[in-house]
C-alpha cells in the first residue's frame, strides 16, 4: 500500500561494533537471538524471546506481492489484502451458509456481466438487468454481514496496531497484542488468512479504487513514483502500481481474487514473526495447533520476468492537473540484493543522502538550491534500482505578473531538468573521485547508531525479519554490517561506473499542470441498512462451534471466545529533580547503550506577534542547520554524524521540544554541543535565506493538499480573532523580514531553565545525570520567561463552506465542534464518547465505509490546546458523496443524543483498557509523559486517572455529555472538493456538488458560502 525501504543496518544476530559494544560496561552485551522452527506443512517461524513487557509484535508475511500478478488482473494481491478483513464461516455472519450462496450468486451475476462486456456487441439491456441483481443480491448478502469482526475482536482484547500492506514483494499482517492474548491471534489469524469468506468484495473494490485516485491522481509523489517504474521497466512486473491499473481493478472478480489465494495463501509460502514475551516454546504449541491443520501447498518463485538491459535514457513528463509541486525522479537498474555491488551501491547512496553532512544534503539542499533531494537503494526480492529525487525550488519565473500556464510547466519542467542536473552531478564526482576514509568511517558509525535504534521496539525487530525473510532470507542481516564493512572506495566508484551510465537512466518528472479538467463521474450505489441497526450487531450470536472445512485440531478456540479482563496498569515513579530553576524527570534503562533527553520548553507560534509569523518555523530550520559561533553549518553536520548523534528541535503551536539522543558514552559530548548550539548559535546568513525560500515553497504549495487546506481554514475560522487562529499563509508576506537578530532573541528570551523541564531516561546513573545536567544547565542563560497571556478563544458562528479545488477527485470534509479542555474532569470520558462515535471501527466509520460505501477515511476526534477543547471530524469519500457523508454524520451524532450503544460503549472500554500496556511502554515516553504533564500543570497521575475514567464511564455520562457537544447546530464543516462534479440523487435528479453542499447546509441550518483555494 505505500513505498517502504528497508536499509538492513540496524538488525544482526549478533551484534560486532565493538565501539558501541564498549560504550558503556554496564550496557547489556547487544544481540537479537533469533530462533526458528518450521511446521510438518512447511510454514516457517520465527522467534525473538524479549519478555521486557508484556507484549507480542506479531507480523504475517506471505511471500506474494504485486510481482506475481497475472496481466489484466493488476491489483489483486492489494484487493486480496482487503478482503482479509471480511471473516470466515466462524464470525463476520449471522448465517455463513446462506451468505456463501449469496456471495455465490452475485458472483456469477458479475460473471455474466463481463461476459457480455467482452463481445463486440455487447446488449446494455442485459448488463443493467445483471447490476440490478447484483445490487438486489447484495442488499440480502448485507444484512448477514457483520462488520469488523476481525479487527474488534482483536482490539477489545488490548491488540494494537491491527493492519496489513502489501508491496511488490509480499503482502503482510500486523499487530501487537498483550501476551496473554496472543493464542487469540493465532486462532483468528490463521483462519481468516486461509480460509476467508468473500464478502462484500465489490464494495471493496470501490474502496480501492477510490485509494487509486487518493495516491496517484491528486499525489504529485504517488505520480512520479507510478511513472518512473512504469517507465523504467517494460517487461519485469515491477512496472505496475501495487494497487493495480485502474482498468484492471474495474474488472476483476471475486473468482480472480480466489484463485491468487489459492495460488499463494498457504503455510509453505508464508513466514511469521514474533518478537517480545513470548518463549519458542509456547510459539509452537499455538502454531501447531492453529496452523498445522493447512495443507502445505507451494512456495512462490524466486524468479519472474526479467528486465531487458537498458540501452538508452527514458524520460517521462507529466503535467499533474491541480498539482502544486514539482517532483523529480531518476531511477538506475542496480543490482540483485545480497550481491556484492548491492552493498557497494547501498553504500554510495548513503555517501550521498545518510545523515546531516551527506553530498547530496549539503552540497543541493543546504545550498538552497532544491527543496527537497535525496537519494536511495531500496531493497527488493526480484530486482534493484538505485533512485534519486526531490523537488526543486519555485522558479523565478513565476514571481513575474501575469505568466500564463503555458509559461509556467515551461518554467516547472526547466527547474525539474535543473534538478536532475544538479544529482546527477554528484553522481559523476563519485565516478571520478574516491570516497575518503573519514567519510566512509561516519558512514559505518551512523550504520551502528541506526542498528541499535531498531532495537527500540519489539514492532521494528518483527517487521524487519518477516520482509527480509520474503526478500532474500532472515540470514541476510547475520552479515551485513560486515559486508558494509568492506565495502572500499574503489567498490564505490566502480559500481558508479557500472550501473550510474546515461543509458541504463530513466527520468520521471511531475509538473503542476493547468486547473484540472472534470474527473469522470462517480460510482452511484444504493445501500438500505440504517445507523441504528448498524450499532445493534453483535460480533457473534450462537454457539462457539467450528463451522471449518479443515479437521478441529485438539486445543483448539473459537477466535470469538477469548475475554481478557482489563486491570489498572502501574507505571514506576520517575526520579524528580530541580536543577538550575529547571524541572527534570529521570528513569534509569539499561537494555540498550542509549540516553535520550527531551526538553519542553513553553514557548510556540502563539508567543509570536503578527508582524514575526513564520520566526518560530525559521527558527526551528536553522538552530542546527546554521551552525554554531564555533563551527560552520558543514563542520556542526559532520560533528554529529562523526558521533551518530542525533539532535532535534520542534517548535509546535504552544511548546517547543529540543531532542538529543546519543549512545551513552558520548553523552557528555552531545551536551556539551546541544549547549553551543543553544547558546552560540551561528544562524549562518545562507543558512537563513535557504530557510526562508523552503518555507515559502511549502506554504505556497499547501494549496495542493486537500485535508491540508481544509484543517488550516478549520482552524482559521474555528479560532478567529485569536492566537489559535492565525492564517500560516500571513507568513509569506513577512517572512522575509526576520533576521537572525530575531531568532536570537526568542532564543534567549524563551530557552531558560525556569521556562523548561526536561526528559531523561537511558543507560546511566542518577548521580551520573545529576552531575551532567547541573553542568548543562547551569550553562543556559538565567532569566524568567515573559508571562503567557492567552485567554480562551471566543466561540464563533457555525458555517459549511466550500473550497473548489478542480480536479480534486476525493471530497474532504473537516467537521468541528467546541470540546474540553484537558483540565475538564470530563476530558477522559469525552474522549471515550468520541472513541465510540468516530474512532478506528466506530460508528462513524463502520456506517460510513462498511454499511454505505461512501468513504475511504472517516473518524472524529478529541484534541485540545492549552485553552481550548476541539473535537475534529476527517471523512475522504467519493467525489459526489460529501453531502450524503455530512448528513449520516449528523444522524449518528442525534442518535447518541438518545442513548449510547451499550455494545460499543464496552468494546471501546475494552478496547482501551486492555491496550493502555501499550500507551506509554518505554522508559523514554513515560518519562516524556511526565515531563508534558508537569509543562501543561496537570497531575502526574494523568496515566491513573485516565484508566479511572475509562473503568467508570456509564452510558448515561457520555449521553449527558453527547447532548452537550455533539450538536449540529454549532458544527463547522470545510469541504475541500471539486463543486462541479454531478452528484445522482435519489429522485432522478442531477446535481452539481456545489448545488448539493447547499441543500445539505440549509437543511442543518447552516449558512453556507465559499473560500477561494490558496
Amino acid at each position: 500500500m505505500r513505498f517502504f525501504k528497508f536499509r538492513m543496518i540496524f538488525l544482526a544476530v549478533a551484534f560486532f561494533g565493538a565501539a558501541i559494544a564498549n560504550a558503556s560496561e554496564t550496557s547489556p552485551k547487544l544481540q537479537l537471538d533469533v530462533k526458528e522452527f518450521t511446521l510438518k506443512n512447511g510454514m516457517l517461524f520465527l522467534v525473538v524471546e524479549r519478555p521486557a513487557t508484556p507484549q507480542v509484535a506479531v507480523r504475517l508475511a506471505i511471500r506474494a506481492g504485486s510481482a506475481l500478478e497475472e496481466a489484466g488482473k493488476t491489483g489483486i494481491a492489494h484487493m486480496l489484502e482487503h478482503m482479509m478483513f471480511k471473516g470466515t464461516r466462524n464470525f463476520g455472519s449471522t448465517d455463513y451458509r446462506q451468505d456463501a450462496e449469496l456471495q455465490g450468486r452475485i458472483d456469477a451475476a458479475y460473471a455474466r456481466i463481463k461476459a457480455e462486456q467482452a463481445r463486440r456487441n455487447p446488449d446494455p439491456k442485459v448488463i443493467q438487468e445483471k447490476l440490478a441483481e447484483m445490487e438486489q443480491l447484495r442488499l440480502e448478502a448485507q444484512k448477514l454481514y457483520i462488520p469488523q469482526v476481525f479487527s474488534s475482536q482483536l482490539g477489545k482484547n488490548g491488540a494494537v496496531g491491527v493492519n496489513a500492506f502489501t508491496t511488490t514483494d509480499q503482502t503482510q499482517y500486523i499487530a501487537s497484542v498483550p501476551s496473554d492474548m496472543l493464542e487469540q491471534w493465532f486462532s483468528i489469524i490463521s483462519e481468516q488468512l486461509f480460509e476467508p469468506s468473500w464478502r462484500e468484495f465489490y464494495v471493496e473494490k470501490e474502496v480501492v479504487q477510490r485509494e487509486w485516485a487518493f495516491r496517484y491522481v491528486n499525489n504529485p509523489e504517488g505520480a512520479a513514483w507510478l511513472d518512473l517504474n512504469a517507465t523504467a521497466f517494460t517487461a519485469h512486473p515491477y512496472r505496475n502500481p501495487v494497487i493495480g491499473w485502474k482498468s484492471d481493478m474495474e474488472r476483476y472478480s471475486t473468482r480472480d481474487a480466489m484463485e491468487f489465494h489459492a495460488k499463494h495463501y498457504n503455510p509453505t509460502n508464508s513466514v511469521c514473526v514474533l518478537a517480545g514475551d513470548v518463549t519458542l516454546a509456547e510459539a509452537r504449541r499455538l502454531a501447531e495447533v492453529y496452523f498445522e491443520r493447512y495443507p502445505a501447498g507451494m512456495r512462490a518463485p524466486e524468479v519472474v520476468t526479467e528486465e531487458p538491459a537498458q540501452q538508452g535514457p527514458r524520460r517521462s513528463v507529466r503535467f499533474l492537473e491541480g498539482a502544486r509541486t514539482p517532483v523529480v525522479r531518476i531511477g538506475f537498474h542496480g543490482a540483485a540484493m545480497n550481491t556484492p555491488d548491492f552493498f557497494a551501491l547501498d553504500a554510495l547512496t548513503m555517501v550521498l543522502s545518510q545523515g546531516r553532512s551527506a553530498r547530496i544534503t549539503q552540497n543541493i539542499v543546504e545550498q538552497g538550491l532544491a527543496v527537497e533531494a535525496w537519494a536511495g537503494n531500496p531493497d527488493h526480492r526480484y530486482g534493484g534500482m538505485v533512485v534519486m529525487g526531490g523537488s526543486p525550488n519555485e522558479p523565478d519565473a513565476l514571481k513575474q505578473p501575469g505568466v500564463s500556464a503555458d509559461q509556467k510547466r515551461v518554467a516547472y519542467l526547466a527547474a525539474c531538468e535543473a534538478l536532475e542536473e544538479l544529482l546527477l552531478a554528484e553522481v559523476e564526482k563519485l565516478k571520478t573521485e574516491l570516497v575518503s576514509a573519514p567519510e566512509l568511517d561516519r558512514l559505518k558509525k551512523l550504520n551502528q547508531r541506526d542498528f541499535i535504534d531498531r532495537l527500540r521496539s519489539n514492532e521494528s525487530v518483527a517487521g524487519t525479519l518477516a520482509t527480509l525473510e520474503v526478500q532474500a532470507g532472515w540470514r541476510y542481516l547475520t552479515d551485513y554490517l560486515s559486508r558494509m564493512e568492506a565495502v572500499s572506495p574503489e567498490d564505490i566508484r566502480r559500481v558508479a561506473r557500472l550501473y550510474l551510465r546515461p543509458a541504463n537512466k530513466t527520468t520521471a518528472f511531475v509538473v503542476p499542470g493547468d486547473a484540472a479538467s472534470r474527473p469522470p463521474e462517480a460510482y452511484a450505489e444504493v445501500r438500505s441498512i440504517s445507523g441504528s441497526a448498524a450499532s445493534s450487531r453483535e460480533l457473534h450470536k450462537g454457539s462457539f462451534q467450528n463451522h471449518s472445512i479443515y479437521p478441529t485440531p485438539a486445543g483448539w478456540k473459537h477466535p470469538l471466545s477469548f475475554t481478557r479482563h482489563p486491570h489498572r496498569v502501574t507505571y514506576p515513579d520517575a526520579d524528580q529533580m530541580t536543577i538550575g530553576g529547571a524541572k527534570v524527570f529521570f528513569l534509569p534503562d539499561r537494555e540498550l547503550p542509549l540516553i535520550d533527553m527531551t526538553i519542553y520548553v513553553k514557548a510556540g507560534a502563539v508567543d509570536l506577534k503578527d508582524s514575526e509569523a513564520g520566526l518560530t518555523d525559521i527558527l526551528e530550520a536553522t538552530i542546527i542547520r546554521g551552525g554554531t559561533e564555533s563551527r560552520s553549518p558543514a563542520e556542526l553536520a559532520m560533528l554529529l554524524d562523526d558521533n551518530a548523534i542525533k539532535l532535534g528541535v520542534d517548535i509546535g503551536l504552544e511548546e517547543t521540544a529540543i531532542k538529543l539522543s546519543v549512545l551513552s558514552a558520548d553523552w557528555e559530548k552531545g551536551l556539551e554541543i546541544l549547549k553551543e548550539v543553544l547558546t552560540r548559535p551561528r544562524f549562518d546568513a545562507k543558512a537563513i535565506e535557504v530557510a526562508k525560500v523552503q518555507e515559502v515553497a511549502a506554504l505556497s504549495r499547501q494549496g495542493e493538499d486537500a485535508k491540508d487546506v481544509a484543517m488550516r481554514e478549520s482552524m482559521i475560522w474555528h479560532f478567529k480573532g485569536h492566537a489559535y487562529g492565525r492564517d500560516p499563509l500571513a507568513a509569506v508576506k513577512v517572512i522575509a523580514n526576520i533576521t537572525r537578530d530575531d531568532l536570537r532573541r526568542f532564543l534567549s528570551v524563551y530557552v531558560v531553565p525556569s521556562n523548561m523541564v526536561v526528559a531523561v531516561s537511558g543507560d546511566i546513573e542518577r548521580h551520573k545525570a545529576q552531575e551532567t545536567l547541573s553542568r548543562f544547565i547551569g550553562g543556559l542563560p538565567p532569566g524568567t520567561a515573559p508571562q503567557r497571556r492567552i485567554g480562551e478563544p471566543a466561540p464563533t458562528p457555525p458555517v459549511m463552506t466550500l473550497i473548489h479545488k478542480p480536479g480534486q477527485v476525493q471530497s474532504t470534509v473537516v467537521a468541528v465542534l467546541p470540546g474540553l479542555t484537558r483540565a475538564n474532569p470530563q476530558y477522559w470520558k469525552s474522549n471515550l464518547l468520541m472513541s465510540v462515535f468516530g474512532g478506528n471501527d466506530s460508528l462513524m466509520y463502520t456506517r460510513l465505509r462498511d454499511d454505505l460505501g461512501y468513504v475511504y477515511s472517516a473518524g472524529f476526534y478529541q484534541t485540545a490546546k492549552w485553552q481550548a477543547g476541539l473535537l475534529i471530524g476527517i471523512i475522504g469519500c467519493k467525489s459526489d458523496k460529501a453531502g450524503e457523508a455530512i448528513l449520516e454524520t449528523v444522524n449518528i451524532m442525534r442518535s447518541l443524543h438518545q442513548g449510547i450503544p451499550a455494545r460499543e460503549l464496552e468494546l471501546k472500554r475494552l478496547d482501551t483498557l486492555n491496550s493502555f500496556v501499550f500507551n506509554v511502554d518505554t522508559k523514554a515516553e513515560l518519562v516524556q509523559a511526565y515531563s508534558r504533564y508537569a509543562m501543561r500543570q496537570e497531575p502526574l497521575d494523568t496515566l491513573e486517572r485516565i484508566q479511572g475514567a475509562y473503568f467508570t464511564s456509564t452510558p448515561e455520562e457520555l449521553q449527558t455529555i453527547a447532548l452537550r457537544l455533539l450538536v449540529p447546530l454549532k458544527i463547522q464543516i470545510h469541504v475541500v472538493a471539486d463543486k462541479t462534479l454531478p452528484v445522482s440523487k435519489a429522485d432522478g435528479r442531477t446535481l452539481t456538488l456545489e448545488e448539493d453542499l447547499k441543500a445539505v447546509a440549509q437543511s442543518l441550518g447552516l449558512p453556507f458560502q465559499e473560500i477561494p483555494l490558496r
